[in-house]
């Protein structure tokens, strides 16, 4: 741009403008002359600030013409008055505080678009879904999966000294047993693992899925085990088990501490239990980390079943429950959290 040349007064004028500048627009203009002062080419100029040529045109026309460093402050319109006030705050948080299923919405998570139904419904505005996303990002909300949590049992804590209690005070020739079952299916559960960048990581099926239940209890105190598989989990086959734990352990006094599933809390479970001299003691609700058991089959499962599937669910459970059942004493109750030192039953 050969016909800029600023005197050394408008210099001075302009660097003192930029250093005490407080806008970016301003900012920019400012330093976009004094880089044409300084001999750049104009396009290059241009593309650094990304403005057109035409610009650059019009901000040194502009000043010298008027021969000011105002003449290059912007002036914006003020525009119309934000939607946004103390009531959409307090709605907004309100509402993040309860489930939308409370306010009549299908839907166990809020969305934008449901905060935004939510405050137009509630307020007769109707903000931008922009507006609410900021404002939910300034809040430390993110999007992000929810995950499954069990409510806690109230009685958890109450539940569980009792056990504590009957377990201290029991009886010589008395068996501690924790009971579960696991579910087995065919089509494998997935685990992440290697693969290359940019491919799918594949794990083939074939054939229909099918389910088996792997019934099993553990004693707590030599880590004696107990497997049985059934196509069903229902009170029939529990009474199975049933008969099966009083096979084994004929003449001692059996205590089975398990969950209050409806096959084991159902009428003819528990006569039959009492028929056989087996005690139930039953586990908070909604509490599978007080079952040692779940130790064995989540270790199990990873090892054997994970992105693996077998030719038939019969040799699945098959290979499943001989695993489980060829541990050794120790490895057992060292898997289930039984020589911790911190197993919940056991502290006084």
């Amino acid at each position: 741009m050969e016909w800029l040349h600023l005197t050394p007064r408008q210099r001075r004028l302009l660097m003192a403008e930029r250093d005490r500048s407080a806008g970016a627009a301003t900012y920019r203009r400012l330093v976009g002359i004094l880089a044409l002062d300084d001999g750049e080419p104009t396009a290059t100029v241009a593309e650094w600030l990304g403005v057109t040529r035409q610009s650059l045109y019009n901000w040194a026309g502009r000043f010298l013409r008027e021969g000011r460093s105002s003449a290059l402050q912007t002036h914006l319109h003020p525009g119309r008055p934000p939607l946004w006030n103390e009531d959409c705050q307090i709605v907004l948080r309100a509402s993040l505080h309860q489930s939308p299923t409370e306010f009549g919405y299908p839907a166990v998570n809020w969305t934008v678009r449901l905060l935004q139904h939510q405050l137009g419904r509630c307020l007769g505005q109707a903000l931008s879904m922009d507006t609410v996303r900021g404002h939910l990002h300034g809040l430390g909300y993110v999007w992000k999966r929810p995950r499954y949590v069990l409510d806690p049992d109230p009685q958890r804590a109450a539940k569980k000294r009792r056990l504590r209690q009957w377990f201290w005070h029991l009886p010589q020739r008395s068996v501690v047993l924790f009971e579960d079952e696991t579910d087995m299916v065919l089509f494998p559960k997935l685990q992440a693992g290697w693969a290359l960048r940019g491919e799918p990581a594949r794990v083939v099926l074939c054939g229909s899925n099918a389910r088996r239940v792997v019934f099993g209890a553990l004693n707590i105190m030599t880590g004696h085990r107990l497997f049985m598989s059934r196509r069903r989990q229902r009170a029939v086959e529990f009474q199975e088990f049933l008969r099966l734990v009083h096979k084994h352990y004929r003449g001692w006094q059996v205590a089975l501490v398990l969950d209050e599933d409806s096959s084991h809390t159902a009428k003819a479970s528990v006569s039959l239990a009492a028929e056989l001299g087996i005690e139930l003691r039953w586990l908070p609700n909604r509490a599978p980390e007080l079952n040692p058991l779940e130790g064995l089959w989540r270790d199990a499962k990873k090892r054997l079943l994970a992105n693996r599937q077998y030719p038939s669910i019969e040799e699945q459970t098959e290979r499943f429950v001989a695993d489980v059942a060829g541990l050794s004493s120790r490895e057992a109750m060292t898997k289930a959290g039984l020589l911790s030192g911190n197993f919940w039953l056991f502290k006084q």
